[in-house]
C-alpha cells in the first residue's frame, strides 16, 4: 500500500513545479533507506489530528538530530510517503501528517522562568535509551557514505 501511496503521489506531482519532490528518496542507498524507515518507524505514530508543530522539513531536522545522518527534504518526504503517511496537502513544499511523536516531550522554559512548556519531540526511543539495533544500522550507513566518498 505504501510504496504504491509513494508512486501514485510522485507521479501526481511529476507535472508540477513541486520543490523537493519526493522522487528524490529513491536516490538513497539501501541502508540509508533501512535508517530513515526505522526512525519513522519508531518516532512516529498515526493520530487522529494534524500535528501542525512538526511539518516534514523538521521533521528532517529531528532524524538528523538523533542519528547525524543528513538526508534532504525531498528524500524525508518520500520517506514519508514510503513509511504509509500521506501529507494533508501535497501540493506545499513543506508537508504535515496526521501524526504525533511515538515517545516524550521535552521541557522548554519560556521567558517567564517560573513556567514550562512540556512540547511534543519526535525520536526513536525515551530519552537517553539507545536501540543497538539502530545504532548498527547508522553505522553501517556512517560506513557506507565514507567509502563511497560521501563527506559526513
Amino acid at each position: 500500500m505504501s510504496r504504491e501511496d509513494y508512486e501514485r503521489i510522485c507521479s501526481e506531482l511529476e507535472d508540477t513545479r513541486q520543490r523537493d519532490h519526493p522522487r528524490a528518496y529513491d536516490t538513497l542507498s539501501p541502508k540509508e533507506k533501512e535508517a530513515l524507515q526505522y526512525w519513522i518507524e519508531h518516532a512516529i505514530q498515526t493520530s487522529t489530528k494534524v500535528d501542525d508543530e512538526y511539518s516534514s522539513y523538521g521533521l528532517k531536522h529531528e532524524y538528523e538530530r538523533e542519528t547525524k545522518l543528513y538526508v534532504s527534504h525531498a528524500q524525508f518526504k518520500g520517506a514519508m510517503l514510503v513509511a504509509g503517511y500521506l501529507p494533508v496537502k501535497k501540493g506545499d513544499q513543506s508537508w504535515h501528517f496526521m501524526i504525533q511523536p511515538a515517545h516524550g516531550e521535552r521541557e522548554r522554559h519560556p521567558s517567564n522562568h517560573n513556567q514550562k512548556i512540556h512540547e511534543p519531540v519526535y525520536r526513536s526511543g525515551a530519552q537517553g535509551e539507545l536501540d543497538p539495533q539502530f545504532d548498527a544500522i547508522i553505522q553501517a550507513v556512517l560506513v557506507f557514505r565514507k567509502a563511497n566518498g560521501v563527506i559526513i
